[in-house]
């Protein structure tokens, strides 16, 4: 960034644009797909350079990028082997990450507001109760870095709802989201009109996040950088409608041939849950032909993002950037693949509320692990906190930077978890709580939750259920440990700010035979 022949200056005078051209990792197979590469320009006169005169010390905050999945389940990232080299096994593996509100929309917000759904308003995908209309963009983390010395861009996937007709959202210097309909791999549009008809999108997001941080790291200011990739997400069909298996190029068609989907060797796999479930979590088993594509799919899709990260990595490293960079890597949510017979998201068990989250950059010992949980949440409070940056409005998150920099640290005994679900004017009237579904929270031990509408309750011991096969909530010798979870809940749902940290004590024990 502070290279001399790399200077915003040096380059405005010669006239150029800063373009992005893919480096391949040496581990990486030659590409071959249906369009060819035509590298993207990004203007340079869009970013700023640090206002300070003469002889002051250089800004030398460090930078952020964070590479965020759709859809990926945690133990998917087993199958991404540059990803694994390039930044777990550089930095930090945080092993019981979380996203609180398990579905695309809410956790995407999250992660640019650093608050829970009923702070920042959004509650599911889409309608009255989700979606890109109830987003406000004049005050998010682009917004807040911006601001605050930094240069921002934003490259790929945005929340449902972001058409493209819809303006540009303040705060990015660099603004390149998809339009439209956000899941289509191979017909797509980026911000600007920009169409691809014949395409592949995950290559098209590589190439633009690369052009991103050559023009970022030409500019003489530290910068914060989303790339949010589309795969392992099912592929909506523009125009045809129905969800179909992710695609993936073809010289990943080999990947996992051999291998067998986890989720087919679970114990919980095809299981009913003793006790049942909320009537939100509705069973939709699939034959094991059909989950096993499925996965195999996902992971396939999933190369090509492997591949995009270490593309990713080789232009920080050729721009001279990557010592002084974090690099985030996550999903927004989990997804069942027939666990407990369940698929997909949006619903509060171990396969859907985990998700994978890998942290290297400056002072995070290399191969470090650490079973903290956090969310998705507190990881706008650790980027924030990291780069000495304050967010613009009352964050709900706790930042983990002393656990990523080898601390021990105090943090809280119980997380917030939440669903909502999608407007329907037939019943929204009749409902109390609107917009909401499940509502609990996390412990060590305990997975509770209870539907605001229906009253329906779910309670898992996973220290004794590590499969979450019993939903005990109606067991008389867990009657405690309810009422003191539904108390915890209780305090949580509306939470805002610190109030959304707390430490509650010890959970009473379920009460003897």
């Amino acid at each position: 960034m502070f290279h001399v022949a790399r200077s915003l200056g040096a380059l405005l005078c010669a006239g150029l644009l800063v373009s992005a051209l893919t480096t391949a990792s040496p581990a990486q197979p030659t590409r071959t797909g249906p369009a060819a590469y035509v590298p993207a320009t990004v203007d340079a006169s869009d970013l700023k350079t640090a206002d300070r005169g003469a002889g002051a010390d250089r800004d030398d905050r460090p930078n952020v990028i964070v590479v965020l999945t759709d859809d990926m389940r945690a133990d998917e990232l087993k199958q991404m082997p540059r990803t694994r080299a390039l930044i777990r096994d550089r930095g930090m593996e945080l092993t019981d990450a979380t996203s609180p509100h398990p579905l695309c929309c809410p956790a995407r917000v999250e992660l640019l507001t650093g608050q829970y759904a009923q702070n920042n308003g959004v509650r599911h995908n889409e309608s009255r109760y989700g979606g890109y209309h109830r987003l406000k963009t004049g005050n998010t983390i682009g917004t807040w870095f911006a601001g605050q010395g930094y240069n921002a861009a934003f490259v790929g996937k945005h929340v449902n709802g972001y058409e493209n007709d819809s303006p540009r959202d303040p705060g990015w210097n660099i603004w390149e989201p998809i339009t439209g309909n956000p899941t289509d791999y191979f017909k797509f549009r980026f911000f600007g009109n920009e169409r691809y008809k014949r395409d592949y999108v995950t290559r098209r997001i590589e190439e633009k996040t690369n052009s991103a941080i050559r023009a970022l790291s030409a500019a003489d200011r530290p910068f914060l950088l989303f790339s949010n990739h589309v795969a392992p997400h099912e592929r909506q069909q523009t125009g045809r409608g129905g969800l179909v298996n992710p695609p993936y190029e073809k010289q990943y068609a080999a990947v996992a041939k051999h291998l067998k989907a986890p989720s087919l060797s679970a114990r919980s796999y095809n299981k009913r849950v003793k006790g049942g479930l909320p009537s939100k979590m509705q069973p939709d088993p699939h034959p094991k032909s059909v989950v096993q594509k499925k996965w195999q799919a996902r992971v396939r899709s999933l190369q090509s993002v492997d591949a995009a990260v270490a593309s990713m990595v080789d232009a920080l490293t050729a721009s001279g950037e990557l010592d002084n960079t974090y690099l985030v890597f996550t999903s927004d949510n989990g997804y069942s693949l027939g666990e407990r017979r369940l698929q997909k998201k949006n619903n509060l068990v171990n396969e859907t509320l985990r998700v994978p989250l890998v942290i290297a950059g400056p002072g995070i010992a290399p191969g470090s692990r650490s079973p903290l949980p956090v969310t998705l949440v507190d990881l706008v409070a650790t980027i924030t906190d990291l780069t000495d940056v304050q967010p613009n409005l009352t964050t709900d998150g706790a930042s983990f930077a002393p656990t990523l920099r080898g601390a021990d640290q105090w943090w809280r005994d119980t997380t917030l978890i939440q669903t909502g679900y999608k407007y329907n004017p037939a019943t929204d009237r009749k409902l109390k709580h609107k917009g909401w579904a499940l509502r609990g929270v996390r412990t060590e031990r305990y997975t509770y939750a209870r539907d605001m509408n229906t009253g329906e309750k779910m309670l898992f011991d996973r220290q004794r259920d590590p499969w979450e096969l019993k939903n005990v909530v109606d067991t008389r010798r867990y009657a405690r440990v309810v009422a003191e979870l539904e108390r915890r809940a209780g305090k949580l749902r509306n939470c805002n700010g610190d109030n959304c940290n707390r430490t509650f004590g010890r959970v009473p024990k379920p009460r003897k035979r």
